[in-house]
């Protein structure tokens, strides 16, 4: 079964006009749909070993709002701690901490300077990315909404086998 890897924003965007203003509806409604698909088991999705990623989502979400990305990101809480739904669903993948701060991995590309720049908090999502890779020699693309942060360093992570997918990107 295929893999991803899901940055917050797509979550974030999935909430709504109302929380991401600068979403599109259409952005709005396939970031929806895809994490829909991902609920009925088309994809695993990844995340760490020490919890980074899904602290990330609580920090950005609202288990009291139950608008769609916060009923997505607790779904996905309640099938990591059920063993049955577990293996169908979510895989957690050891990713190593540099320096102790929680924003720099051994998995990342740290080498490269053509990503010297790219965002800190980001580099959990793909460290990730790389290390499921390296276990399983499949990749799986780290999906995004309508973040331009990434934009700038797609060439430079597929030199390093990492795919970003935008979901309202058309092209992708």
């Amino acid at each position: 079964m295929a893999a991803v890897v899901i940055d917050t924003n797509v979550l974030v965007v999935a909430n709504g006009r109302s929380v991401a203003p600068q979403a599109s509806e259409k952005c709005v409604v396939l970031c929806r749909q895809r994490l829909g698909e991902i609920l009925k088991g088309q994809e695993i999705v990844l995340l760490d070993d020490k919890k980074r990623i899904i602290k990330e989502y609580r920090n950005n979400l609202n288990e009291k709002r139950r608008a769609f990305g916060d009923r997505f990101w607790l779904e996905l809480k309640r099938r990591m701690y059920n063993p049955r739904d577990y293996s169908n669903t979510v895989q957690t993948v050891q990713i190593t901490p540099l320096h102790g701060n929680g924003h720099e991995f051994e998995e990342f590309p740290n080498d490269d300077p053509e990503l010297k720049s790219f965002h800190k908090k980001d580099r959990k999502f793909v460290a990730v990315a790389i290390a499921y890779q390296a276990k399983f020699e499949e990749n799986a693309p780290i999906l995004k909404a309508e973040d331009r942060g990434w934009e700038k360093f797609i060439d430079a992570l597929a030199a390093h086998g990492v795919q970003v997918h935008s979901i309202c990107d058309s092209n992708t």
